[in-house]
């Protein structure tokens, strides 16, 4: 078969493995690169993810003590409820609610890392949609029941989708 090439095609064959083929190989070489990460781009990559799970786990627990002291003081009060009571746990539960929301937009775009979406995040995020939800909401339409506040807040799936989407989907 190499015997039967002509001279034109044999230059061209010179031509094709001298420059086609290395730059061929790099092209190849530097669009695969782009979609593997060589191992500190990994660790990097893997630092990045620990620091926003840290931070979204710190602001989410700080969140949490500020709606638990005003759920506590409310529990434990002697005299009946008043509209201070209402908007402390409203502001503060939305607060904490909130911080539960942006944890759960991170999972969904992957921005958290598995173990502390596993051992930290999901957990409050599992409570929070089997309890703490719909407590939060009863507890205000008792308080405003109370008080004779027009309230009609109610627990709306739509108000917190990313939280029935990360509980759904790590259930």
């Amino acid at each position: 078969m190499a015997g039967s090439l002509t001279p034109d095609e044999i230059k061209l064959l010179d031509v094709l493995v001298k420059f086609v083929v290395p730059i061929g190989t790099f092209i190849l070489g530097f669009i695969i690169s782009r979609f593997t990460m060589s191992k500190k781009e990994r660790k990097d990559y893997e630092s990045e993810l620990l620091e926003t799970s840290r931070e979204l786990i710190t602001a989410q627990g700080e969140a949490f003590q500020e709606f638990a002291a005003a759920i506590h003081h409310y529990a434990n009060k002697d005299e009946a409820p008043d509209l201070d009571d209402f908007f402390s746990i409203s502001t503060k539960g939305e607060l904490y609610f909130n911080h539960i929301r942006m944890a759960c937009d991170a999972i969904i775009s992957n921005k958290v890392d598995e173990d502390s979406i596993r051992n930290t995040i999901f957990p409050k995020v599992k409570e929070a949609v089997e309890k703490t939800l719909p407590d939060f909401y009863s507890t205000l339409i008792e308080i405003a029941e109370k008080e004779n506040i027009k309230y009609s807040g109610e627990l709306r799936r739509e108000n917190y989708e990313s939280i029935y989407t990360v509980y759904e989907t790590h259930t």
